[in-house]
């Protein structure tokens, strides 16, 4: 739960409504940005009544509407700002519903907006490409993490087609999310899981699918992004491969091309 104070009370006056309600494991930590530090406008509440955890979030009017601005007027794309947002409209106001709403119509994507978040999110290890290679180094752990990275860029871009608020920062309930998109490949959300699949090449040719696909998608509709892909300065698009002799060199003898 989220409440929104004009001016948020100091955390002992919050802390006696759990005392009243025999809470137990009662936990108060202001919020902070990404530098660490602790942020005046807000903190959180921990604490299990009837064995069940509650989670409360408190700040100020004010500084929400800052965050909002500072993302969609300044494109302050960090994550945890991100999360901060998507939830507004993930949430379900149960006080308040016009005030929301306003906070709603203030985070509209803009044109400006989605192109940023699209760039940012359009980047790939292309494994597709180096995959001969890389298929005799023992690299399972480095290939999940670029599986990860993976869907993170998928469903980033995909989100920010459809002009929906994403963010990596403990991503949960992915599959209710992409049911969201109205636009995206075809089973998406099935098909980011079974990237996981133990069984490399098929992975990995999924994998190469899905980024051609979304790079389909993105160019139909947004044509003058860049999507080029890169790896080195080398050109890396779904459907290339490493070429094992350098193009200006000659093939050693009785090599086959």
């Amino acid at each position: 739960m989220l409440v929104y104070y004009d001016r948020v009370p100091p955390p002992e006056v919050f802390a006696a409504t759990p005392q009243e309600l025999e809470a137990e494991r009662y936990r108060s930590t202001p919020w902070s940005d990404e530098s660490g530090k602790p942020d005046a406008d807000g903190f959180g509440e921990r604490f299990h009544v009837g064995g069940i955890e509650c989670q409360v979030g408190l700040t100020s009017v004010g500084a929400f509407e800052r965050q909002i601005a500072k993302l969609v007027a300044e494109r302050d794309l960090s994550e945890q700002l991100l999360k901060i947002v998507s939830g507004l409209y993930e949430g379900l106001p149960l006080h308040g519903a016009g005030l929301v709403e306003k906070w709603r119509r203030d985070a509209a994507f803009t044109d400006e907006l989605q192109r940023a978040l699209i760039e940012k999110h359009w980047t790939f290890f292309p494994w597709w490409y180096f995959q001969e290679r890389l298929r005799s180094r023992d690299a399972t752990a480095w290939r999940y993490e670029v599986l990860a990275q993976s869907v993170y860029s998928i469903v980033g871009v995909v989100a920010a087609l459809n002009r929906l608020y994403f963010s990596t920062f403990e991503f949960k309930r992915a599959s209710k999310f992409i049911l969201r998109f109205d636009v995206a490949p075809v089973d998406l959300a099935a098909r980011l899981d079974a990237l996981f699949d133990r069984d490399e090449r098929l992975s990995t040719a999924e994998l190469e699918r899905l980024v051609a696909e979304t790079q389909a998608l993105v160019g139909d509709r947004l044509p003058d992004i860049n999507l080029e892909l890169k790896w080195g300065g080398q050109p890396t698009p779904p459907g290339e491969r490493e070429s094992p002799w350098p193009s200006d060199q000659e093939q050693p003898a009785g090599s086959k091309p």
